[in-house]
């Protein structure tokens, strides 16, 4: 069963690979590098707002679900209840903040926009509180359906709205603002088909939510700001152009991330399921699989990023190989952390994921005033690199320490695990070759 959800989440990852890159080189191809660096703002901002305001909710409503068997339609009830009052208090504040963003970290973004991003904000909270319930209750099928959507829309809005019509940056922030709600709509019918959908608070489950979401609420919102942070300095020193070029180095470098995040979605729930006993010794394992699969991922972007950038973005955007191939390693050592922080998670040890977030975070965000100032988006990509191997180093650490195995254990691969997980794909591949000739 898990390997199967994971095999079927990753082949939601690859297909939203494809996609996130058609949607890179349309942009890239119809905006110029100074729209193209907004866009990039346009669609980093809501998601930092909510890993500010969700305070932890969605990972609480799979530890709720998963380890302590709380009803699900409960759960889900409770948690919609509050993300509607967390996003309007959001709306609110934001509101109130608009005039200093727009001059600071948002310099460049115009203020024409800003109310359409205030929809984003609520809307995309919603979202991450229905699917946390698909994933608490182990529905990946209905969970990656609803997220290859996201880039199946925003491809052909894109291409309608800037190839065909050949719109500008005003079209492409309506279509990203337009299948954003078209998405959480998909959200509603999905997760309803699960979990009947109700509104009801319950301020015990409120406190319980509360008391382990926290905890994961510091954890994510030290990751989220360990991965954003640079992008509004770069905003803040640079010209939106070399935002746009940064973005793109950023995107590409993530595409190695798909195998750790496909990993880590399936694996919570599992490890959150699993008993106390077996949670290192599946971590472990996973780890080191994990890691392996990365590598070669990386390895390949190594190889083909000096013709593919220039080849599919344009010339102008070869100034985003070098941060590029700075962010691979660093790429690699956070693989490592996306997998043994859900170990952490489900032990309900969040403060050890916050401790490694928080070292890399200060790392990041120093070495960033320093750096960016003078070498530019190179700076940014040092940073991060920096920042990202601490914290696979220091979580690393504790989690050998704490199950008491060696560091091979966890980070070699093992040719008969990686022959068997390749016989499985293979024999899956071919049912589902013989299922389409049926």
């Amino acid at each position: 069963m898990f390997i199967r959800n994971v095999f079927y989440t990753f082949s939601t990852e690859i297909a939203a690979i494809a996609g996130n890159f058609l949607i890179g080189v349309v942009l890239a191809r119809t905006l110029s590098p100074a729209e193209r660096g907004i866009m990039v703002l346009v669609m980093t901002l809501p998601w930092t707002v909510i890993s500010f305001v969700s305070l932890g909710l969605p990972q609480a409503n799979i530890y709720l679900v998963g380890r302590k068997k709380r009803d699900a339609r409960v759960v889900l009830g409770n948690t919609l209840v509050l993300a509607i009052i967390l996003g309007a208090l959001s709306v609110v504040a934001l509101t109130g903040m608009e005039e200093a963003l727009l001059r600071t970290a948002l310099k460049g973004l115009p203020a024409e926009y800003w109310p359409l991003l205030m929809v984003l904000v609520p809307a995309f909270l919603v979202d991450v509180m229905l699917l946390s319930v698909l994933r608490a209750r182990q529905r990946f099928d209905l969970f990656n359906l609803r997220r290859l959507a996201t880039p199946v829309l925003l491809l052909a809005g894109f291409a309608i709205g800037l190839v065909l019509r050949q719109g500008g940056l005003s079209v492409a922030v309506g279509v990203y603002v337009a299948v954003t709600v078209l998405t959480v709509i998909l959200s509603f019918l999905l997760t309803g088909r699960e979990t009947p959908l109700t509104l009801a608070f319950d301020r015990r489950l409120t406190a319980d939510s509360l008391h382990f979401g926290l905890k994961s609420y510091l954890q994510n919102l030290v990751g989220k700001l360990n991965y954003r942070i640079d992008v509004y300095l770069l905003a803040f020193f640079l010209a939106p152009e070399e935002v746009a070029f940064y973005g793109v180095a950023t995107s590409l470098a993530e595409v190695a991330w798909y195998i750790p995040n496909s990993v880590g979605v399936v694996l919570f729930p599992r490890l959150s399921n699993a008993p106390v006993e077996a949670i290192h010794r599946i971590t472990a394992k996973v780890c080191r699989n994990t890691l392996a699969l990365t590598g070669l991922i990386i390895a390949g972007l190594l190889a083909v990023s000096w013709i593919l950038v220039p080849l599919a973005y344009g010339p102008d955007y070869r100034a985003a190989v070098p941060p590029l191939l700075i962010l691979l390693p660093g790429v690699l050592s956070m693989a490592i952390y996306k997998v043994l922080t859900r170990n952490f998670t489900s032990r309900n040890r969040q403060q050890v994921s916050i401790l490694a977030s928080a070292v890399a975070l200060a790392l990041n965000l120093g070495l960033d005033w320093v750096l960016i100032p003078q070498w530019g988006v190179v700076g940014a990509a040092v940073a991060s690199t920096v920042g990202y191997t601490a914290a696979g180093v220091v979580l690393l650490a504790f989690f050998l320490r704490e199950a008491g195995i060696g560091w091979r254990e966890a980070l070699l691969p093992r040719v008969d695990e990686l022959i068997g997980h390749w016989n499985w794909v293979k024999t899956n591949l071919r049912g589902l070759g013989q299922n389409a000739e049926v």
